[in-house]
């Protein structure tokens, strides 16, 4: 009927071999793939069991399951070494979806059981995304749409029914909480919001209600926006602060008195969101000069994954992740990827639509853009 009878998430197992794809990658192209291959399949196992538990059924039962991810990921799960995605022209070693023997991957559900893999549409901008354009259907719309799905990896998806374009920005991991000082995922005691009051004074929001431990990608945007709003930063991110750590100016959102081990945001950690947005923001901007339309053609923004859907829209704008003058046109969409999988096993055409959608919708290399530089280092501004 394609009702939820269960849900379950964990931390990726191949953390253990590297913080992102990336060095995951050179771990498989210097130790092989077993390990990364094993560990993901083992996990994958594990979940569908509890599961199956969940919803009071035995794994028996299961004749289909859908696995979307970025490129890396997909590779690394079918056990195919990403030495192409790491060696120009940074190219998937497969692309198209496939449908496959649940057995031999490792996974224990009817013996005839099948896995289905959604198609790639590039190096950088994996199944994942494509589930994101099926979900969202694009494809299918006369005014112009942006998906953005904010991680390590941003993938950008532009268009309409007419012309899609994708591109990847390497934003790096600090939008979820990675490379900043006091940076943890969204979990009991991270600070997801940050709100400043008509007086000037600074109030935090910390997940579970608990004493904050760190901050998360959505908390450190706020705190960014409402840091430049009481003149802590400036529009060229130097914060003006005489609080000190190692000689970098900090911002303390929970200091314990005498000690220098409470929550801060620091010059670094500005640092890092701006390389971050500038990714971000320098792909939306050159995505629509491709498409020769000015901003103000794009009449809704989808913003995907978890990150979106915690992220305060004004303070994104007001931050320069996403252009001004769409703040009123952006709606977070959650998992679209995992909609997409979903569908995969639900809807008659989907396979086919995913595979058309994937072969349709065009690559930006953005760093192949002799522009590109000039943008990227202009959108660095708060302004």
């Amino acid at each position: 009927t394609g009702k939820q009878l269960a849900l379950k998430s964990r931390m990726n197992p191949q953390t253990q071999y590297g913080a992102d794809v990336i060095m995951r990658a050179d771990h498989a192209l210097e130790h092989g793939v077993e390990q990364l291959t094993g560990c993901i399949r083992n996990a994958v196992d594990e979940m569908l069991q509890e599961l199956a538990e969940e919803a009071g059924r035995s794994t028996l039962d299961i004749c289909q399951v859908s696995v979307v991810g970025n490129t890396c990921m997909h590779h690394l799960f079918l056990g195919i070494s990403p030495a192409s995605l790491v060696h120009a022209p940074y190219n998937p070693a497969i692309s198209q979806g496939l449908t496959l023997n649940a057995e031999q991957y490792g996974l224990h559900i009817h013996r005839k059981g099948q896995l289905l893999m959604l198609p790639d549409i590039a190096g950088y901008v994996g199944a994942d995304t494509c589930g994101c354009i099926l979900a969202l259907r694009q494809d299918q719309q006369n005014e112009i749409s942006l998906m953005i799905d904010i991680g390590t990896n941003g993938e950008l998806v532009m268009g309409n029914r007419s012309r899609r374009m994708a591109c990847s920005t390497a934003a790096g991991p600090a939008l979820e909480g990675a490379k900043i000082s006091c940076g943890m995922r969204g979990a009991d005691g991270a600070i997801e919001h940050v709100e400043v009051d008509e007086s000037g004074g600074v109030h935090i929001q910390v997940i579970g209600g608990e004493i904050a431990k760190g901050i998360c990608g959505s908390g450190l945007i706020d705190a960014i926006a409402v840091l430049l709003r009481i003149g802590v930063i400036d529009d060229d991110g130097h914060m003006n602060s005489d609080d000190q750590i190692n000689g970098q100016p900090v911002y303390w959102f929970r200091r314990p008195q005498g000690t220098d081990s409470g929550v801060y945001l620091s010059q670094k950690d500005v640092r890092e969101v701006q390389l971050a947005k500038g990714a971000i923001a320098a792909g939306v901007t050159l995505l629509a000069e491709q498409l020769g339309i000015t901003l103000t053609k794009i009449e809704k923004v989808y913003l995907a994954g978890a990150f979106g859907t915690y992220l305060r829209p004004e303070n994104a704008c007001r931050i320069g992740l996403i252009p001004r003058e769409l703040e009123n046109r952006i709606t977070a969409v959650g998992n679209s990827a995992g909609e997409g999988a979903i569908q995969i096993l639900t809807c008659e055409n989907a396979i086919r639509d995913a595979e058309r959608l994937a072969r349709e919708t065009e690559f930006l290399e953005l760093a192949s853009l002799p522009e590109f530089q000039d943008v990227f280092v202009d959108e660095l501004s708060f302004e």
